[in-house]
């Protein structure tokens, strides 16, 4: 997907959101269901083909997702094992980016970060640049408080 068509998607996305969390994932533990619920709405709403390529990715994740209390890291595996490990035809990057947002924002984080920061970056982690470790203490240096 060309970098524009990305900015143009992640700008239209953010405005929708506003900060908030979505009711997707309302509890801590995340089912494999929610992450669907989440692609489905990414495709409704911004284009893209449905399906899924690897429901066991999926699995996999949400596995590591609810044994893990650390939200920095639960943030950090959401955004590499979809943005990089592509389990859905289509908006890998975009899943990825919405369901950590989220993570982060069940503990009144959000991303701080432009536009073009978030587009090069998502990039480097579907492009396998960008490691586990190295995702973790990007959201770590790039996530903020809400204000109440």
């Amino acid at each position: 997907m060309p970098v524009g068509i990305f900015t143009e998607l992640w700008t239209q996305w953010k405005d929708l959101d506003a900060g908030r969390s979505y009711d997707f994932l309302a509890m801590e533990h995340i089912t494999v269901e929610k992450i669907i619920e989440i692609h489905d709405e990414v495709i409704l709403n911004y284009e893209g083909t449905s399906g899924i390529l690897s429901e066991s990715t999926l699995d996999y994740l949400v596995y590591r997702l609810n044994r893990n209390k650390r939200v920095f890291r639960r943030a950090a595996l959401a955004l590499h094992a979809i943005g990089s490990q592509h389990p859905f035809i289509d908006g890998n990057k975009r899943t990825a980016l919405i369901v950590s947002e989220n993570i982060l924002g069940r503990k009144g984080l959000y991303f701080a970060v432009g536009d073009d920061q978030i587009v090069e970056f998502m990039l480097g982690v579907a492009s396998y640049r960008t490691g586990l470790d190295e995702i973790e203490m990007w959201i770590q240096n790039h996530a903020e408080r809400m204000e109440e």
